[in-house]
C-alpha cells in the first residue's frame, strides 16, 4: 500500500503518505471494499457467525480482503495486487 500511494503523489510529504496509507490499510476501509465485491456472501461460516451477523461484520471482511489479496499475490504476482487495489481504490 505503501508503494502505491507514493505512485499516486509522489511529491506529498511523508506525514501525508503516512496518513493515507493508514487509512487504506484500516480494517473499516478493508472491510467496505470487501463489501463492494460482494465477499461477505461468499464466505463459509459457522451457523453461529452467520447468524448473528458475520458477513457484515468489519473485522471477518477486512481480514477475508486480506486473504483475496493475499492469494491473489501468490497466484499472479504484485502487479495483478497493484491493479486491484487500484481498482479499489478508484486510483
Amino acid at each position: 500500500m505503501a508503494e502505491q500511494v507514493v505512485r499516486v503523489d509522489p511529491a506529498a510529504p511523508v506525514g501525508v503518505l503516512t496518513e493515507r496509507r493508514a487509512e487504506l490499510v484500516s480494517g473499516a476501509n478493508l472491510a467496505r471494499w470487501a463489501g463492494d465485491l460482494g465477499l461477505g456472501a461468499l464466505l463459509r461460516l459457522g451457523r453461529g457467525e452467520d447468524q448473528t451477523g458475520g458477513r457484515t461484520r468489519e473485522s471477518i471482511l477486512a481480514t477475508a480482503l486480506e486473504a483475496l489479496l493475499g492469494a491473489i499475490y501468490l497466484e499472479a504476482g504484485v502487479p495483478a495486487v497493484h491493479r486491484v487495489i487500484a481498482a479499489l481504490a478508484r486510483w
